[in-house]
């Protein structure tokens, strides 16, 4: 190549670098403009989201839920420990509960020093105070056929001056079944043991319920 065609190539190529098309600046009001708003409330959306699970997690939102399947749960299993067994013998615990009277009485005395508790009978029917089981059925000299009842925890009642029975030696009682009869206007006698100790009978019977 000769010398003069060198020339005019670098005086091309000089040119080229120097036009004005390539190399000039765009005025700052033609950039592209950024929505800063938009990019705030983005910023402060997250920060309310952060926040938020912040709260949940220091605070425990969402606990009652658990207790609630907890509570569940153990009302659950209590349940099944209080299911009755087929075939198991259920007594009624009287414990810290007053009896009914049993016969209706508007005529009701404390006998032999707070230990016999008699009743003009009202009615003829005669009901059981308590549950148990009944110990024997026999007669007093003095006071007449009664029937004797035991309960789970050792307390026996006594009811003297019967002139029907309807229950059995070894038969199982509930309060308030009909035990027999007194003849209306007789005495219906009732005696408590408590571990085979005499008891007051007053102490255990709620006499505002006498049925009648």
């Amino acid at each position: 190549m000769k010398l003069d065609e060198m020339k005019v190539q670098y005086d091309k190529s000089r040119d080229g670098f120097t036009k004005e098309s390539e190399f000039t600046v765009k005025p700052a009001d033609k950039l592209p403009k950024v929505d800063v708003s938009g990019i705030a409330v983005k910023v402060g959306l997250c920060a309310g989201v952060l926040a938020l699970a912040f709260i949940v997690r220091a605070f425990g939102v969402g606990a009652p839920k658990t207790q609630t399947a907890e509570a569940s749960t153990h009302s659950e299993s209590a349940g099944e420990t209080t299911e009755e067994q087929p075939g198991k013998l259920k007594y009624v615990d009287t414990t810290g509960a007053k009896w009914a009277a049993p016969v209706r009485s508007n005529d009701i005395e404390l006998l032999r020093d707070g230990q016999l508790l008699r009743f003009t009978a009202g009615a003829s029917d005669v009901y059981a105070c308590m549950s148990g089981r009944v110990l024997s059925v026999a007669s007093d000299e003095t006071l007449g056929t009664y029937i004797r009842v035991q309960s789970e925890s050792d307390c026996e009642t006594f009811y003297y001056g019967l002139d029907k029975v309807n229950v059995n030696e070894g038969d199982i009682v509930s309060a308030g079944d009909a035990l027999g009869t007194v003849p209306v206007g007789r005495s219906l006698y009732l005696r408590v043991l408590e571990k085979g100790a005499p008891q007051d009978p007053t102490g255990y019977v709620d006499l505002s319920l006498n049925r009648g």
